[in-house]
């Protein structure tokens, strides 16, 4: 037998002690009894009152020991887990400082992010990428480390210019690869500006391996320019540097892998639509054993004691 709560029982000390006053009282009682009460009246005494301190305070040890929670014996309960492996492959470049969609492209991408590593039931991995590619973060299940990574992202933080899709994919996929015997999808969100030449190279290799891409666009096609500590970055001749989100680019990359395809999913509902989309989820069944709660038959037999020393009390001088 255990105790969901052993430290109640330390109360068990105070059962003594409380027979004693009992004991005391009934010494009183009878003394008040003969000095007060005929003897008539007294013959009609109930022979079992003697017994009343004795019934209390057992009915005080067993409502602590009900306190306590005792368990006995073991139940088998069913329980369903939902695993998946999530890796999310975030584009840093600096075309992401764009503030084209009511605050930097960046700032909007790192909400959508969160917004996915909260609801994700499994573990989650991050990859950044610009024109290299590194993890951030391994699979885990630490959602709160994975946002605060995200929440320290700058554009630029690689300092390796341009976006190279077809790297960041396959460095996604070598985390895959490191735990091959769980499902996984991928998360890209980035504005679309691919610069690698190879990216149907990897989208196949994806797809090869049932793996799919949620593609999730930020960004404006009207373009806007990149602010920089000292004002728009400009190219080699001097004019500012103009970005453009590129859409169908994401949607390319989602329709070749299976995925699905969101363009600035900002809104509430979106959003929902979003994360209830598990693809790499896995609901595996177990049993576990779960401990019996016996404190119903203390406090019943307390109860019974109370109701005998209620009982003994009748015909009391």
């Amino acid at each position: 037998m255990t105790f969901r709560a052993p430290q109640f029982l330390w109360l068990l000390v105070l059962v003594p002690f409380a027979l004693m006053l009992l004991f005391a009282r009934e010494r009183e009682r009878e003394r008040l009894a003969r000095r007060f009460v005929s003897e008539r009246l007294r013959g009609v005494a109930n022979p079992a009152r003697v017994l009343r301190p004795y019934v209390l305070a057992a009915a005080l040890a067993l409502a602590i020991v009900a306190l306590a929670g005792p368990r006995a014996g073991y139940a088998l309960m069913p329980l369903d887990t939902t695993q998946s492996n999530r890796i999310l492959v975030f584009d840093v470049s600096q075309s992401m400082a764009a503030e084209d969609v009511g605050t930097s492209r960046l700032e909007a991408a790192k909400a959508i992010a969160k917004r996915i590593v909260d609801a994700d039931p499994g573990r989650v991995g991050l990859v950044l990428f610009e024109a290299d590619a590194e993890v951030a973060s391994p699979l885990t299940i630490d959602g709160d480390a994975v946002g605060a990574l995200i929440d320290s992202i700058g554009p630029g933080d690689l300092s390796e210019p341009g976006s190279d899709f077809a790297n960041a994919l396959r460095t996604a996929l070598r985390l895959i690869d490191s735990d091959p015997q769980q499902k996984a999808d991928v998360v890209l969100i980035s504005d679309g500006e691919d610069q690698g030449p190879k990216l149907d190279d990897a989208l196949r290799v994806l797809r090869s391996k049932g793996v799919a891409v949620t593609a999730i666009s930020v960004g404006s096609r009207r373009g806007a320019t990149i602010p920089t500590g000292a004002g728009e970055l400009r190219d080699a001749s001097g004019d500012p540097v103009v970005t453009y989100a590129h859409p169908e680019v994401m949607e390319h990359v989602a329709q070749s892998t299976g995925g699905r395809f969101f363009e600035n999913p900002f809104a509430e509902h979106a959003l929902d639509s979003l994360v209830a989309s598990q693809r790499g989820a896995v609901t595996r069944k177990r049993e576990v054993q779960v401990p019996i709660e016996r404190f119903q038959w203390p406090l019943a037999m307390a109860f019974l004691a109370f109701i005998g020393g209620s009982l003994a009390n009748r015909g009391a001088e």
